[in-house]
């Protein structure tokens, strides 16, 4: 959704010097270049580096016998040509199914569908390395009970990383449902964590003393909970605002102006374009 605004050409100079100043905005990757390419596949997350993204983000479920998949949705009906849960599926038949088949451009074009199987944990974190970028994963389930038993399985696999992977240090865990946020920051004190927000109930002062309360490094509000104040505030108590989802122009630009720290999108091409323009404004160049 655009944010609508009409800033004079003199406050957008003042806003962009402020930014610049305060750092580089990360561009994450929603799913990977899900515009581009289907969600939460290898493909996406490769072409999404491919395309300049600084980091991806992604989804990570439990499959019925306890092996970690990264996929969105609870039902695999939209993403995949399965049907039901995922956590009532086995390892072995999610990683049977295809996971581009519902991909809307090749629906629609009839353009030769490339296969793709719904990716492991493991898989994604080898990726991440291979690229040298950054990782946001998303902690999911169908209930805070699932999602707390994906945070639980996660942790072994994130403390198996060696101290010297330089991937810790460029992960970020994040939730909807926060007491697995909580759960994970308990177990793994060293693991940076966000706290996700969605829905007009969360007024800003709640979303940040939940961050503080969780041990948070950021919050990740959506466009529509997002406002200038917002992000004032955050970075005043020392709390990072990374914003999903921005796909226009229009609010890509406008969110960076207003300091965003990060920006989730489906089309990261567009992020890297704004964030470049931004930068250009501010030397002249």
């Amino acid at each position: 959704m655009a944010i609508h605004t009409d800033i004079s050409e003199t406050s957008e100079t003042s806003e962009v010097a402020a930014i610049t100043s305060t750092g580089w905005a990360i561009c994450y990757a929603h799913r990977g270049a899900r515009g581009h390419a289907p969600e939460n596949t290898l493909l996406a997350f490769d072409l999404a580096f491919d395309l300049g993204a600084d980091a991806i983000e992604c989804d990570v479920q439990r499959s019925a016998d306890g092996q970690l998949v990264i996929i969105h949705d609870g039902a695999l009906n939209r993403t995949t040509n399965g049907r039901g849960l995922v956590s009532a599926q086995s390892f072995a038949a999610l990683r049977a199914l295809d996971a581009s088949r519902a991909y809307r451009p090749y629906r629609l074009s009839g353009a030769r569908r490339i296969v793709a199987q719904i990716p492991t944990l493991d898989e994604t974190l080898a990726l991440v390395r291979r690229r040298g970028g950054a990782l946001n994963l998303e902690i999911k389930g169908e209930s805070v009970e699932e999602s707390v038993a994906t945070a639980e399985t996660v942790a072994p696999v994130l403390r198996a990383l060696p101290d010297d992977d330089p991937l810790r240090e460029r992960l970020l865990v994040s939730s909807f449902e926060h007491p697995a946020v909580r759960l994970l920051k308990e177990r793994l004190p060293w693991l940076r964590v966000a706290a996700l927000f969605s829905g007009r109930e969360w007024r800003p002062e709640t979303m940040l003393a939940t961050a503080r309360e969780l041990g948070a490094e950021a919050i990740h509000p959506g466009v529509n909970l997002t406002s200038a104040a917002l992000i004032r505030q955050a970075h005043e108590q020392g709390l990072r605002v990374n914003i999903w989802t921005a796909n226009s122009p229009s609010t890509i630009r406008q969110l960076l102006l207003w300091g965003a720290n990060g920006l989730f999108s489906d089309y990261p091409e567009r992020v890297i374009i704004e964030r470049a323009w931004l930068a250009w404004r501010q030397t002249g160049e």
